[in-house]
């Protein structure tokens, strides 16, 4: 073999050194490269389910979020829908108060203007009976004596109330 340009003892010097070399490599670089390795896998993987368990409690999430925005609108519409119910039954009464405020006012205002009415119209009589009995005492002072001249002014104020007529404008 020596022909052939090979050297034992240097192929057993280089067998040694492979195998000293794969030994240390195996036990001191392979073995916690592995390890390195499968830790990195374990890693990544554990990542990939956080990730996925994130997205899925995303998707609750949203899901819950889309849930309670409905259940507010329902929520917010039933109270608008309540408010606009009171709103209607204070409308009512107000209006209802008014309306009877409103016909209180009139009939006070229509026994007012009656109490009026009344309060002149005695005026009015009381006024005719002193013009009246002026009238009397004026014209026929010269002609009629005390007894007739009463009797007329009495025959007057017995008829006045009949014939009064009320003009109202």
């Amino acid at each position: 073999m020596e022909q052939l340009g090979i050297d034992f003892k240097q192929l057993v010097a280089q067998l040694i050194n492979f195998v000293l070399f794969f030994l240390i490599f195996k036990k001191f670089i392979a073995a916690p490269f592995s390890h390195f390795l499968e830790e990195e896998r374990r890693k990544e993987k554990e990542a990939e389910e956080t990730l996925a368990k994130l997205k899925k409690d995303e998707e609750g999430l949203s899901e819950k979020q889309t849930k309670m925005k409905q259940e507010m609108k329902i929520e917010v519409d039933r109270i608008l829908r309540e408010a606009k119910k009171e709103a209607e039954e204070i409308k009512q009464e107000l209006i209802t108060k008014a309306k009877k405020e409103a016909e209180e006012i009139k009939s006070r205002g229509k026994k007012q203007l009656e109490e009026e009415r009344q309060k002149l119209n005695q005026a009015i009589k009381e006024r005719l009976v002193d013009l009246s009995i002026d009238i009397v005492d004026r014209a026929f002072k010269e002609y009629l004596d005390a007894e007739t001249k009463k009797k007329v002014t009495q025959y007057i104020l017995k008829n006045l109330a009949k014939e009064v007529v009320y003009y109202e404008n």
